[in-house]
């Protein structure tokens, strides 16, 4: 165990001590140099940031005397503030322009020009032409100096700044030579320390690796490794040993759980096979309506036929998507077995847009909707029972919904009912009477086929009946 980590900590800490020398000089000389270099360097931008800005002074100065416009003024007052600045500099930093004796001179300039334009501002505000056309022309007469001397200065700068540079130069070529010999030393010893502990860590590594490279391949039953070495590689070795031989095990008895489960499967298609297959009851149907017809006893065909129409649409996968017409169409056929069931107890009133009937919508949706109406709200009702269903557009969506006068339901229900949490309790509304599909197995499909949340909304009150919206976004064709 300490053998690996002492040789990886004095590898380490010899590079690292060697590489921090080396950038600790680079830094050094580096900094030593750009020190230099910026004093010198200051000068320039200093002297230029002033000429520009008197420049910019006597332009602010002029536009605002032609054309009196506040901006002007404002803008005057941002370079007048610049220029103080400026000078500022100047005074303070004590090593620029040390052997220039005509700086005074130039600060001076400087303060005659903000003053000059202070009073030219004033004369235009004051409305006296005169006045403000010779102190414009003073300005413009200060400004020119300025950038005269400027140019001026910056030569004798230049000429300073020739023999500071070729010093720099010779200091720089020290330093890169030294720099270079530091480097190589260091990467000549860290060449040498990885040879020296390649040796011992990589060649156990490689063969353990070639071992992970067969696990993964499926191949369990390799030989072992083994390492004579009492370190971390050891440890290492003997972990992955006892993995393979677990996951060994482990794939074997996932081999052996997933032959029951396939047992259990067929069990369950056995007895799913021996149950009265629907297609069968749903020919037989038609046949039935087909015979009531001929017996002319057209109601009892009319009904037969739209038991028949809602269980040949209920066989279909749920995971489809369908027209809103088709949709529209089985819950006509199932107003139509409720009316003929309840009589004159419950009414049922379509209001459908036809242009939004080309909108695809999840197989099964409106129909456990409708039922859920009725079973758990009109249904309990002895008269004026009322189920609607309205159909429009608004706002880009095609909007659906469900309205009945019965029973409603509480503030607590219907959180239950919205949520995604699934619950075993008979008196919750999940499961649906003729095709097992229920209000919570619809919400599940509508959050999946348009990825939103709140696809459906309820609106009901105890007593006060129920309504429930879905928002469809209006496009055609399938969803994506």
């Amino acid at each position: 165990m300490r053998r690996i980590r002492s040789k990886l900590l004095l590898a380490f800490l010899i590079l690292v001590l060697l590489g921090n020398v080396a950038a600790f000089f680079v830094y050094w000389s580096s900094s030593k140099i750009t020190l230099e270099y910026s004093r010198s360097f200051r000068s320039f931008l200093l002297l230029n940031d002033i000429s520009t800005e008197a420049k910019t002074m006597y332009e602010k100065v002029n536009a605002y005397a032609i054309e009196k416009d506040r901006k002007f003024a404002k803008e005057y007052l941002t370079s007048k503030q610049k220029m103080k600045s400026y000078d500022q500099a100047l005074r303070k930093d004590a090593g620029l322009h040390a052997a220039i004796p005509s700086i005074e001179k130039y600060q001076y300039m400087m303060r005659t020009l903000i003053n000059e334009s202070d009073a030219t501002m004033t004369h235009v505000k004051e409305g006296k032409i005169e006045e403000y056309a010779a102190s414009v022309k003073e300005v413009r007469t200060v400004s020119s100096y300025i950038q005269e001397q400027t140019m001026t200065l910056l030569d004798d700068e230049l000429s300073e700044y020739q023999i500071l540079y070729q010093s720099l130069q010779k200091r720089h070529q020290t330093y890169a030579l030294f720099t270079l010999c530091l480097f190589t030393l260091s990467i000549g010893v860290a060449l040498w320390m990885a040879y020296m502990i390649a040796g011992g860590i990589s060649r156990p590594i490689v063969h353990l690796s070639r071992s992970v490279k067969e696990v993964s391949e499926g191949h369990f039953d390799g030989t072992n490794l083994h390492v004579t070495s009492k370190d971390e590689i050891s440890v290492l070795n003997e972990a992955f040993q006892r993995m393979r031989q677990e996951m060994k095990m482990m794939i074997e008895e996932i081999k052996q759980k997933a032959a029951l489960d396939q047992k259990i499967k067929d069990m369950k298609l056995k007895t799913l096979q021996n149950q009265m297959n629907p297609h069968f009851l749903f020919n037989t149907l038609n046949i039935v309506s087909r015979m009531a017809y001929l017996e002319s006893a057209e109601a009892t065909s009319r009904l037969i036929q739209s038991v028949s129409t809602l269980m040949r649409y209920s066989l279909s996968a749920l995971s489809t998507s369908v027209t809103l017409e088709q949709e529209v169409k089985v819950v006509k056929e199932y107003f139509h077995i409720q009316e003929t069931r309840f009589a004159d107890r419950i009414t049922c009133k379509t209001s459908i847009d036809e242009s939004c009937l080309s909108v695809h919508i999840p197989s099964l949706t409106l129909q456990p909707l409708v039922e859920n109406a009725f079973i758990h709200g009109v249904e309990p009702k002895e008269e004026e029972g009322l189920v609607e269903l309205s159909i429009y557009e608004e706002g880009g969506y095609v909007m659906i919904r469900i309205r009945d006068n019965g029973m409603g339901i509480n503030e607590q229900e219907k959180r239950r009912l919205l949520s995604e949490k699934e619950e075993e309790d008979p008196n919750i509304l999940s499961k649906g009477h003729s095709t097992g599909i229920g209000l919570r197995n619809v919400m599940s499909r509508l959050r999946l086929f348009y990825g939103v949340q709140d696809a459906l909304q309820i609106d009901s009150k105890p007593n006060e009946g129920t309504t429930i919206q879905l928002a469809i976004p209006m496009k055609e064709g399938p969803a994506c």
